[in-house]
């Protein structure tokens, strides 16, 4: 019966309370939610990755010519009958690729790219191996009757960074025209990244699927192939097949050099798969903050609503009850919390990933999104979340029922001279008790307004730190930018087919064109720096002319002397060798020698920093090129546009132009990157609703339960004819003095943990590229109005509720 009735009682708590319950259970759900949503993006990527792999059959081995080699049709396929067991490879397919450029150029925009021709076996419903994905809505999938036909699929990455119909026409090496009649997704480039376009090289590398017979007759070369993908038979291991097939094809004789490719060897592959893990570290960190704040929210305000009930447990001792009976009844409210909080919890958790998903989607475009719910990651929360409140209320009661019964019922008539109310009396203040009322039930409860305060300072410290990642990343981005535009943001990046010499005539060629202004010849080879006891760092040594107004890099830090030796590197990749200016460090790069290029290494001294955020840029002048044994060469230049043409009239002229691969404003690649970290920032912008409906709810409850604490106090004022209006411009004032108590000490730890979290964090995930860590002033001042506003509003919410106060009932000290 005594259980029965202690139940009775706290489901009556729970009708007299619900929206303080429902609150407190919200903020918990919302960091279950998130935590539980955006820890568990590394599976579902995983499963996201696997199913998208094999719907497309991605090959096991892949058996590539050397370039500028091709065979017959069919020989390629034929020496695999020569295997110890023919039986390990249950498909195989030729197809031919080649290089090639293309124009999609729009009406608004010129689109000159170096791109690729991708000729697969359509024969019976093929490829096998390696197909193409066309979405529904995208267009049609190539079938047999496509063989020999000027049709293609263009590649989804490359039509969605220029935006470009599905079907529209295509121009390829030599002004050939071809027609797209989709957009296609392939294995080998759901992360766009190639030798030719870089990395996140969806804007300067465009790939056309199209039938083998097609690509032949593309390139001139009928009847021939180049490449080989195989799918093995189950059970065989990839190791051993690759060995096998190495072998057979150099006992051919057919003089093919191949290379023998596994799955994981491929770009796209291995960066999809590589990055989760990092991802889901950064992840997780913010993750853990949002927990963290609500958790101690939660916390802070179950504590606070069972500290309101001090009468009533007073009350209760003194009528006869038991303190283990009380102490049940309010920890009750604890499980009533947690058991709202965990149902709710579920329901943020769909709520979050519904938000993500369509921002991970667009990243990285996959044919198949898995985004299956993770109970591991929930419970982990959850647990938290289940836990807090019973620790919440057992604290506030285990203080409750552990004093006088008189003590505890004591009303609040004497506290103006508790805490630091005492401080009034020696400030100068106006003499109206009223005015006075706000200031002084602040400092009257010193306890009860820092756990408030941190309670708001826990989620604005999250705010901050959050806000302070889109600081960073923008400042990143303007610093790259600034830095790569210089004096001429018109510049232009033109790439040759090969090496070429700087008095050479493709040079002079490009020179000549009417739309080019100035060249500046360009190499750009590929290094590694080494110093002793630091992990190496693999760099892009462009070699350039240091006094071109064209382009060169700016100095943060020291300079090339008269002899123009010495390395330019970037604070990033210095920091990670640990050297500086004046430093030795050792070079491996290809050097020619005879006739050939071999690699070697050289030590070289660092002659200055460029500010650039990227460790992989690396540039040294021209006039070193002679000790490298290769005076004068060149892959590359760096083009202005002549007086009233545009980078566009450049693209244009020189497309097609003999030796000639690419040509690229250098926009065009500040505007990848922008979009790339654009991503980052938009996960970021959900992270903010969340966040700001945290500080919202926090600052309710308390503001809830502060009209609880203090409802005889209410009461009187309304007793002695103060309107509703002035009650709540009381309660707003006093709000806003605990809101900016909460919001500088948010401010203060999110300052903190912004520099050390960040910069841990970046380290970690992306290596390569240096964060400028900061927080902007605006970051700053939405941090306080977040903080102020959830506190100003919050007492609004509580107006009907004192608009309907039984003031006689609330003034009786004894029910």
């Amino acid at each position: 019966m005594r259980v029965l009735f202690t139940l009775r009682w706290a489901a009556r708590d729970l009708r007299r309370r619900w929206l303080q319950v429902l609150v407190i259970a919200l903020i918990i759900a919302i960091g279950t939610g998130v935590y539980a949503g955006l820890g568990s993006t590394a599976e579902w990527r995983r499963q996201s990755n696997d199913a998208s792999f094999d719907l497309l059959n991605m090959y096991d081995l892949r058996v590539t010519t050397a370039r500028g080699v091709d065979a017959a049709v069919g020989e390629m396929a034929g020496v695999l009958a020569s295997l110890p067991d023919p039986a390990m490879v249950a498909t195989a397919e030729e197809r031919f690729i080649a290089d090639t450029q293309v124009d999609a150029s729009t009406a608004d925009e010129s689109i000159l790219v170096p791109g690729r021709l991708v000729g697969m076996d359509l024969r019976d419903g093929g490829p096998h191996v390696n197909g193409v994905y066309v979405d529904e809505g995208d267009g049609r999938s190539l079938s047999e009757s496509d063989a020999g036909q000027p049709v293609v699929l263009v590649e989804q990455n490359f039509a969605n960074f220029y935006d470009l119909q599905r079907e529209r026409t295509f121009r390829v090496a030599g002004g050939q025209e071809v027609t797209s009649v989709g957009v296609a997704l392939g294995p080998e480039y759901f992360f766009v990244m190639t030798e030719e376009g870089g990395f996140f090289a969806e804007a300067n590398f465009a790939v056309l699927f199209t039938s083998l017979e097609t690509a032949q007759q593309l390139a001139g070369r009928a009847a021939r192939v180049n490449d080989l993908v195989l799918a093995l038979a189950p059970g065989v291991d990839a190791e051993v097949a690759a060995r096998d097939i190495e072998a057979v094809f150099a006992e051919s004789g057919a003089g093919l050099g191949v290379t023998v490719m596994q799955t994981r060897d491929e770009d796209a592959y291995r960066v999809l798969y590589d990055d989760i893990e990092s991802d889901q570290r950064f992840w997780n960190l913010f993750a853990i903050l949002i927990l963290g704040g609500a958790a101690f929210g939660a916390f802070n305000l179950a504590g606070r609503m069972v500290e309101a009930e001090r009468r009533e447990i007073g009350i209760g001792m003194a009528l006869g009850w038991s303190r283990r009976r009380l102490a049940v009844r309010h920890l009750l409210v604890g499980a009533q919390i947690a058991l709202a909080g965990a149902v709710l919890g579920v329901v943020m958790t769909f709520v979050v990933l519904a938000a993500v998903r369509p921002i991970f989607e667009s990243m990285l475009p996959l044919p198949v999104w898995s985004r299956p719910w993770q109970p591991g990651m929930f419970i982990q929360g959850a647990v938290i979340g289940f836990v807090l409140p019973f620790l919440a209320t057992a604290w506030p009661v285990w203080r409750a029922v552990r004093v006088m019964p008189v003590d505890a019922i004591t009303t609040t008539h004497a506290s103006a001279r508790s805490g630091l109310a005492p401080l009034l009396r020696r400030l100068r203040w106006p003499v109206s008790a009223f005015r006075r009322m706000p200031l002084g039930n602040v400092l009257r409860a010193p306890r009860r307004t820092l756990l408030t305060a941190l309670g708001i300072g826990a989620a604005i410290s999250t705010l901050v730190v959050v806000l302070g990642a889109l600081d960073s990343f923008k400042a990143t981005i303007d610093r790259n930018s600034a830095e790569l535009f210089g004096e001429h943001p018109d510049r232009i990046m033109a790439t040759f087919s090969g090496f070429v010499v700087e008095n050479g005539p493709e040079l002079a060629a490009v020179a000549a064109a009417d739309s080019v202004g100035r060249v500046e010849p360009v190499l750009e080879i590929g290094g590694t720096l080494s110093t002793p006891e630091h992990a190496d760092v693999e760099v892009v040594l462009a070699a350039i002319d240091f006094d071109s107004d064209v382009w060169a890099p700016t100095f943060d830090e020291g300079g090339l002397g008269a002899d123009r030796a010495g390395l330019v590197l970037a604070q990033k990749a210095a920091d990670d060798l640990g050297v500086g200016v004046g430093d030795t460090i050792m070079v491996e790069h290809p050097a020619r020698q005879g006739g050939g290029f071999t690699v070697v290494q050289t030590p070289m001294t660092v002659a200055g920093i460029h500010p650039s955020p990227f460790r992989f840029n690396a540039y040294l002048d021209r006039a070193q090129l002679t000790a490298l044994g290769v005076s004068g060469a060149a892959n590359a230049a760096y083009l202005l546009p002549a007086a009233g043409a545009t980078p566009d009239d450049v693209e244009q002229e020189l497309f097609g132009m003999s030796g000639v691969a690419s040509v690229q404003p250098v926009a065009v690649s500040s505007q990848v990157v922008e979009d790339s970290f654009k991503d980052f920032t938009e996960i970021f912008q959900v992270l903010e609703v969340f966040i700001f409906g945290l500080a919202l709810l926090i600052a309710y409850n308390a503001t809830s339960i502060n009209a609880d604490e203090r409802a005889r106090e209410r009461a009187t004022l309304f007793a002695f004819g103060m309107p509703l209006r002035r009650v709540l411009g009381l309660e707003t004032v006093e709000g806003t003095l605990i809101g900016l108590l909460g919001t500088a000490v948010g401010v203060g730890l999110g300052l903190l943990l912004n520099r050390s979290v960040i910069a841990s964090m970046w380290e970690s995930t992306m290596p390569d590229i240096g964060m400028e860590v900061g927080v902007s002033v605006a970051t700053l001042l939405t941090a306080v109005a977040f903080g102020v506003a959830a506190v100003v509003v919050a007492p609004l919410f509580t107006a009907r509720r004192l608009s309907k106060m039984d003031i006689p009932g609330t003034l009786r000290v004894v029910e």
